[in-house]
């Protein structure tokens, strides 16, 4: 049973109303210069063209179910001659046949809610694919410019260490450094160059994801924005879980197809009942000469008095598809409420982690200054300020590493968050 008054446990962060805001959650979540092309993007992938066209097809069907209500009239003509005993005999007809069926059991209306409501399950998978589609670009887009700031920090630190490890193999020639200070430093830098392997190929698959979701192939130019890391609002909109029943796309096709189960059992228990149906003839018959015209109107009337059991079959497998629906729909909620109260504490442990790490950071700039001038008055010797340097490289690759990955958690949060219904209408 779904739980009105459930609440995440913790709140969100600094939160907005959706008054005045985008109707889709990226545009609130990443500045404007990326809207244009990340829309133009997910316009290409072939998998949403899918869906909106199965969207498409699904509307059709409910029309196809609707017009099954309606009067249908159809026209038919006819012309023949005959000789018979050497006598010629013409004739030709005009009919038009008439039919209205009359929903006394309500199961044809019935079957119109369930086809309008499988129609909106549809509309609803698109707009959810399109909101996970936004997703994997911007957490692409992610990836790739982390990818390039980790490639150029390593760049600048190989050439630090390069320059170091010149100058303690000079002052190795000069009996002022051991061979174990220079080692120490060859092994830095080789260790800085093994990272750059690493970068590349995260590039190249950031890049990749963004070829498949634009139906590009590898020799294409990748939609792929090489700027320095965006930033994503950390304002997200003021939810409670049981708003995520309309805001989540997803969750409104759970419902829709909820909709449709129950529509589907009621139409097969008025099946039980009778049918009635209204025709209407009008015949224009001429022969040789003589013209007859026909009116004739029928009211026809069916009820299933034994089948075996198959109506009651059929009530029972719409019946068990009604529950399965229901019980799909509470397991669907439960996860989106789920995922959002996860990603909220992940979302704060990131940050809290971040300014953690911007402390150790600076302290390790301190230290790294410390020893250089320790090791330059002679205080001490290189071995201090090559474990400062180790330590303060790999605290800038941390802070990259956590800086990236709030954004994509907070790329998560607002696509786990939805946006209004209103949205599905625009």
């Amino acid at each position: 049973m779904i739980r009105p008054q459930a609440d995440f446990s913790a709140p969100l962060p600094p939160r907005h109303a959706d008054a005045g805001r985008p109707l889709t959650w990226w545009r609130s979540a990443v500045p404007a210069s990326i809207w244009a092309p990340l829309e133009q993007v997910i316009a290409a992938d072939p998998s949403l063209r899918a869906a909106r066209a199965e969207s498409a097809a699904a509307q059709a069907r409910w029309r196809q179910a609707a017009a099954d209500t309606g009067p249908s009239l159809s026209l038919a003509a006819d012309a023949d001659v005959s000789r018979v005993s050497g006598e010629r005999s013409d004739s030709q007809s005009v009919g038009v046949d008439g039919a209205l069926p009359i929903d006394a059991n309500g199961a044809l209306g019935l079957r119109v809610d369930a086809a309008r409501n499988l129609w909106i399950a549809t509309n609803a998978d698109a707009r959810q694919l399109e909101s996970d589609l936004a997703r994997d670009y911007l957490i692409a887009q992610l990836d790739g410019a982390e990818a390039n700031e980790r490639l150029a920090l390593l760049q600048r630190q190989i050439e630090l260490a390069e320059t170091l490890l010149r100058l303690i193999e000079l002052r190795f020639t000069q009996g002022l450094a051991s061979s174990v200070d220079v080692l120490q430093q060859r092994d830095q830098v080789a260790s800085l160059r093994q990272e750059l392997p690493l970068a590349r190929i995260d590039r190249q698959r950031a890049a990749n994801r963004l070829r498949r979701i634009s139906a590009r192939t590898p020799d294409q130019l990748s939609p792929l924005v090489v700027v320095p890391l965006p930033e994503v609002n950390g304002v997200f909109t003021s939810v409670e879980p049981i708003e995520l029943l309309t805001r989540r796309a997803a969750m409104r096709a759970s419902g829709a197809r909820l909709e449709a189960a129950d529509a589907r059992f009621a139409a097969a228990l008025a099946d039980r009942w009778p049918t009635l149906r209204l025709s209407a003839t009008g015949l224009s018959r001429a022969l040789s000469g003589d013209v007859t015209t026909l009116l004739a109107g029928t009211l026809d009337a069916a009820m299933t008095l034994f089948d075996s059991g198959n109506l009651e079959a059929i009530a029972a497998e719409r019946r068990a598809q009604l529950v399965a629906a229901g019980q799909q729909y509470l397991a669907d909620w439960l996860d989106a409420v789920i995922e959002v109260d996860d990603l909220i504490h992940q979302e704060a442990s990131l940050r809290e982690r971040i300014v953690l790490s911007e402390q150790r950071l600076e302290n390790a700039e301190a230290l790294l200054k410390a020893s250089q001038r320790r090791y330059e008055q002679g205080v001490s010797d290189y071995l201090p300020v090559l474990a400062a340097l180790r330590g303060m490289q790999q605290q800038q690759r941390d802070e990259l590493a956590l800086r990236a990955e709030l954004a994509r958690s907070r790329v998560r949060l607002h696509r786990a968050l939805g946006h209004p219904m209103s949205a599905d209408a625009a």
